[in-house]
């Protein structure tokens, strides 16, 4: 790893020393278009919408990747979050639906609660854990891509403790444009899928998305002869509506319909790479989800706007497994039934001039979640289990955040929040006994950020602190029907940040240190008794580390991005009482190193040759650091021909080119004696043909 690392700084190093070589481009910080067609290799613009200030990349201290969509609108991405694993300090997890940013585990550091450490929002849309289950995280007719590292509750409030990844997609325009894309690939992969944009009128535009995938999957139930026992079938269809008032102001309508049929994840053969389980019910969660949301953009003066932003999701699977994980009916079918649902406010008063940027904000939210589970465990004999939970949650907020200009060198960044959440909470569960708890919990809290920014021409340098929250809430012992409250637990975030923007050349560097105190942690009271648990505020914790991440536009044939992430986690009072001590011990799913290198060679304009590396150093997978996944390669590749004269794009591609096994998550269970292996996909090939216009 190590020779890995240093490669990558010495990349760094030879692509500043190359840059500084050169005249220096007779540009604007910021601006990358050309006057000569030939330079067509400039980098583009970078352009950020997920800061809520409008502020430029050079005027953010924050750690921000952006992905564009001629980067990951392609046949060997694929459509869920793997596609952003190996980016500096950022892990997907176990089976693709979590991951890490700076080693903090978005559904939490110890136990799920649902109350995200880290969040996604798709086109103002905040994303449930069903959401992105149902298919969400799509690339297709995609914009770009943004992921902040770092806590943003200032500005985006709860669930942003670890950061947030910001997916835009196409917005309708006046243009009459479209794609249509069809795509074969390993182990029964298709894919069909079609964009149109539209002109209704001079004010009216409209934009139709639609993408249909199914996957087999390479995993396979030899107990019941289900070779599609690991499948993947997706259905997503978006419809985007711009409505021009005039010149300036305008609303904008996205709706969007998700399905998603998936089964299992995980192979129990001795061999984990046999690919095979051995249960008498197959995986089945089929999960569904509708969302909207509706933007109004009015400008009220030179300086001044005022956009409100309406959001609306809601969610549900039905899930059945099979309960004791063998082949025998033992314990029979395990039944799930999830909904949630959540509704947004939003509005933001913007005023800008020379010196000032600032933004007013009012956010409203109402967050319902509920989950009903239904099995049986084997204690010995089937024992009947019903557990029914409820979760509702209502978030009032205040913000304001500036950025204030001095001079063209210096600029401060101020900015503060006040949020009030109420949170109510309801159980019910039958083992044995009925017993059922409810409780209810409510409270405010401050979030300052402030931060200084250092100019010069094309180079900025940053220095912030910042603190991040995660709300308080109810925790019931199912076990003891016992409720008690917990607290927000609080962290507290300074960060010191570099960027360089020029015509060919982007470079970002963010060093970071995090003190987490009150931290919420999932404490078991019984040995081999999950239901005796609780959360509570009984940890505090460090993470520090850095990220470096350079764009470099070689020459017209040849492009470059290479980064690099450092983060060391460590619990520093987190005990047990079982007499458990954790003091010292790492996150789990923390990978200490990660790393991403792409290379992009265009020997003419019609052929494209693209190759990503990534690399996951070994993390742990538990608080006690005794199950560990080990370090990780992947490289893939992809080949493509456009032939211009007939409007197509076609892709040759490979995933996983060097077929690296890893398990990625071990979940075997001990007490029913089952094997339970998350693995890793193996080498799968692909075409996928584009038609445009």
């Amino acid at each position: 790893m190590r020779i890995f690392i240093a490669a990558l700084f010495t990349i760094q190093a030879s692509l500043a020393h190359a840059q500084t070589s050169e005249q220096p481009p007779q540009t604007t910080p910021e601006t990358t278009t050309t006057e000569k067609p030939a330079e067509t290799y400039k980098l583009q613009q970078v352009q950020i919408l997920g800061n809520k200030e409008d502020k430029s990349y050079l005027e953010s201290t924050e750690s921000i990747t952006v992905i564009q969509a001629e980067s990951y609108d392609k046949g060997v991405k694929a459509d869920s979050l793997k596609s952003i694993n190996g980016l500096p300090n950022v892990q997907v997890n176990k089976n693709d639906n979590t991951f890490s940013l700076r080693g903090i585990n978005n559904i939490g550091v110890t136990g799920y609660q649902k109350d995200n450490l880290a969040s996604i929002l798709v086109d103002d849309v905040f994303q449930t854990d069903l959401a992105i289950s149902a298919g969400a995280f799509d690339f297709w007719d995609l914009d770009h891509v943004e992921i902040y590292r770092g806590a943003q509750s200032t500005t985006q409030g709860i669930n942003s403790l670890a950061g947030n990844i910001l997916l835009f997609h196409r917005k309708a325009t006046d243009a009459t444009e479209g794609a249509a894309k069809v795509g074969l690939g390993s182990y029964g992969y298709k894919e069909v899928g079609a964009a149109a944009n539209y002109k209704f009128s001079e004010n009216l535009f409209g934009r139709t998305s639609v993408n249909v995938e199914r996957y087999d999957g390479f995993i396979e139930n030899v107990t019941t002869g289900n070779d599609r026992w690991g499948r993947q079938d997706k259905n997503y269809i978006s419809q985007d509506l711009v409505y021009k008032l005039n010149a300036f102001d305008e609303i904008r309508w996205n709706i969007k319909v998700l399905n998603t049929e998936a089964g299992g994840t995980y192979s129990q053969s001795n061999d984990p790479f046999d690919y095979k389980v051995y249960e008498d019910v197959d995986n089945r969660a089929l999960t569904n989800n509708q969302q909207t949301s509706l933007r109004y953009t009015k400008k009220i003066n030179e300086n001044s706007s005022n956009e409100t932003i309406l959001a609306y999701s809601q969610s549900d699977q039905d899930a059945t497994a099979d309960a004791d994980g063998t082949s025998a009916a033992t314990a029979g079918t395990r039944y799930e039934d999830h909904t949630d649902s959540y509704l947004s406010v939003e509005n933001l008063y913007k005023y800008q001039s020379e010196k000032v940027k600032n933004v007013l904000g009012l956010h409203y939210h109402d967050y319902i979640i509920k989950d009903d589970y239904n099995f049986n465990v084997l204690a010995p004999g089937p024992i009947p289990v019903r557990q029914k939970t409820e979760k509702y949650q209502n978030t009032y907020a205040i913000f304001d955040s500036m950025l204030y200009k001095f001079n063209e060198t210096h600029a401060m960044n101020l900015g503060l929040r006040y949020e009030y959440m109420k949170n109510k909470y309801d159980s019910y569960i039958v083992y044995g006994s009925t017993r059922t708890a409810s409780g209810n919990e409510e409270g405010g809290i401050l979030l300052p950020k402030i931060g200084y920014i250092l100019t010069e021409g094309i180079s900025s340098y940053g220095i912030s602190y910042t603190q991040g929250y995660r709300t308080g809430g109810v925790s019931v012992n199912r076990w003891t029907s016992t409720v008690a409250e917990y607290d927000p637990e609080a962290t507290h975030n300074f960060e010191l940040s570099y960027k360089r923007v020029e015509d060919q050349l982007k470079v970002a560097a963010n060093v970071f240190y995090t003190h987490w105190v009150d931290q919420q942690v999932l404490v078991q009271y019984a040995a081999n008794n999950p239901y005796n648990s609780a959360i509570v505020n009984a940890a505090s914790s460090e993470v520090y580390g850095a990220e470096l991440e350079t764009t470099w536009s070689i020459n017209a044939h040849n492009a470059l991005t290479v980064g690099v992430g450092y983060n060391h986690t460590r619990f520093l009072d987190f005990k047990g009482p079982l007499n458990q001590n954790y003091d010292d011990n790492e996150f789990p799913f923390a990978s200490p190193w990660t790393g991403s290198l792409n290379y992009t060679f265009k020997p003419t304009d019609s052929w494209n040759w693209d190759n990503t590396l990534r690399y996951l150093s070994s993390s742990y997978t538990d608080a006690a650091n005794t199950k560990s996944v080990p370090e990780q390669w992947y490289l893939d590749t992809s080949l493509a021909y456009l032939m211009a004269q007939w409007n197509l794009n076609s892709e040759f591609y490979i995933r996983n080119v060097l077929d690296q096994k890893y398990v990625t998550y071990d979940a075997s269970n001990a007490f029913y004696g089952t094997k339970v292996y998350q693995v890793n996909s193996p080498r799968e090939f692909g075409v996928r043909v584009t038609y445009f216009w």
